[in-house]
């Protein structure tokens, strides 16, 4: 079982609820930006206790932090419900909660999970109860980037960050999930810095396989007529999506690379493979990892997967050939 508290202990947002709340001056609503996906809810259930537990930190035996591991507290409500996407159906559930007293605790406490999954129109109708709620509550939103959110939403709450985590700290957090210490550290060193990443890696056993077909890619694909081979090839060997979050990990180290800052690759195994990759520079490396975002958006919207490949690597391609002439 994975050790949250402990992992966030030592990251930004911890220490800000914890100061927050030591000092009397908790806000009203924190948005916490993380890199992680997969664990994202699991982090903001951890402060949401240091709000709602009687101690400075969280006790982690009381009745409200036991309640809210097991989704059982009466004053935390989480959001969305049973969806990927937080609607606006979900907004208007938790504005109408808003003004309901709190039942077990002196503050009311919502969780947004993935707050930049909302829409425009949830965004604003969520405007007003994040500028004036009612008194005792406190709204805590997760997200993974701010880029979606409206620049009203982002002046009306107060932001911190848990960012990414150490090789140590994530091997730490997952070593009794993980029996295979060599396999477990290797995931890890392949990972972005979250947990779900390298749990991920981890589990699947098609993980070297990824890796290998992104460094082919960028290694030798070297004209237009190589994108129909490799988009194919992608296509059908592996998971579109673990491709993409394959290539944002390697050209995020390529750029480390670019940038004279080798010693933050944190998997030194591939920095031989990394100076392999040719004709990239910071410009052409930043522009693909722009294309990257948009593909997550395309893939979201049901893209054919081979053609949203094929998209990409092309994208990737012709940006590399553009910023050579500049």
């Amino acid at each position: 079982m994975i050790d949250f508290l402990c992992l966030l202990k030592n990251s930004g947002a911890y220490k800000t609820f914890i100061n927050d709340k030591k000092t009397g001056a908790l806000s009203h609503a924190y948005l916490v930006v993380s890199p992680e996906k997969q664990y994202l809810n699991d982090y903001l259930k951890v402060l949401a206790k240091i709000v709602a537990c009687n101690e400075l930190e969280p006790c982690l035996n009381c009745r409200a932090c036991k309640a809210i591991d097991a989704d059982s507290y009466a004053d935390v409500l989480s959001f969305p419900k049973d969806k990927e996407s937080i609607l606006t159906a979900d907004v208007e559930a938790l504005i109408a909660e808003s003004y309901v007293k709190p039942v077990e605790n002196d503050k009311k406490i919502f969780i947004l999970n993935h707050a930049e999954t909302m829409n425009a129109s949830a965004q604003n109708k969520l405007l007003k109860t994040l500028e004036e709620p009612p008194k005792n509550v406190i709204i805590i939103m997760g997200a993974t980037t701010t880029y979606p959110l409206l620049s009203t939403v982002l002046s009306r709450v107060k932001k911190v960050e848990i960012s990414e985590f150490s090789d140590d700290l994530i091997v730490k957090a997952l070593e009794n999930d993980c029996q295979n210490k060599e396999k477990l550290l290797t995931a890890v060193q392949s990972g972005d810095g979250t947990l779900g990443k390298a749990k991920s890696l981890y589990n699947d056993a098609n993980a070297l396989s990824v890796t290998e077909l992104v460094f082919d890619v960028l290694i030798n694909m070297t004209s237009s007529k190589d994108v129909l081979k490799y988009s194919n090839k992608i296509a059908k060997a592996i998971d579109v999506t673990e491709f993409i979050s394959g290539l944002e990990t390697v050209l995020g180290e390529l750029l480390y690379l670019t940038q004279g800052k080798e010693n933050l690759i944190k998997n030194t195994n591939h920095i031989p493979l990394l100076k392999s990759i040719k004709g990239f520079n910071n410009g052409s490396i930043l522009y693909a990892l722009e294309k990257i975002t948009e593909s997550y958006k395309r893939k979201k919207f049901n893209a054919n997967p081979t053609m949203l490949i094929e998209w990409l690597i092309f994208s990737i391609l012709e940006g590399k050939f553009i910023w050579q002439k500049l």
